[in-house]
């Protein structure tokens, strides 16, 4: 997840998308996300994630970003049983700290089912 001193995640997203966030930076998606309350951010995952059944989200970004730990962990949601971490970073943070944003292609990484 560290490589050269920079944390490195995956965003999935659909292609539109994609070449906005390149172009334009980050924005903040708003929704419930298995909870009662509206939670606002970007999510980042620390392995490549499928998408969801059904999903348009055909694109996947790398984005490799300078912040430090204390920063990174108070946006760590925390769920048992899965085999990789995530991140609802504020979309400011993101487009601050973003030392690179890449977009691979699916069949470059290995993913894990969401």
């Amino acid at each position: 997840m560290r490589h050269n001193g920079r944390f490195i995640f995956y965003h999935r997203t659909n292609t539109d998308s994609a070449r906005t966030i390149m172009n334009s930076g980050f924005r903040n998606g708003n929704g419930y996300f298995l909870s009662n309350r509206i939670w606002t951010g970007v999510w980042l995952s620390s392995v490549p994630v499928d998408s969801e059944p059904g999903s348009e989200e055909d694109a996947l970004l790398m984005v490799k970003l300078d912040i430090d730990e204390p920063e990174l962990s108070r946006w760590e949601w925390v769920g048992e049983g899965r085999p990789y971490r995530e991140w609802l970073l504020p979309a400011a943070i993101i487009n601050r700290s973003a030392a690179e944003v890449e977009m691979i292609d699916q069949m470059e990484a290995s993913t894990v089912a969401a």
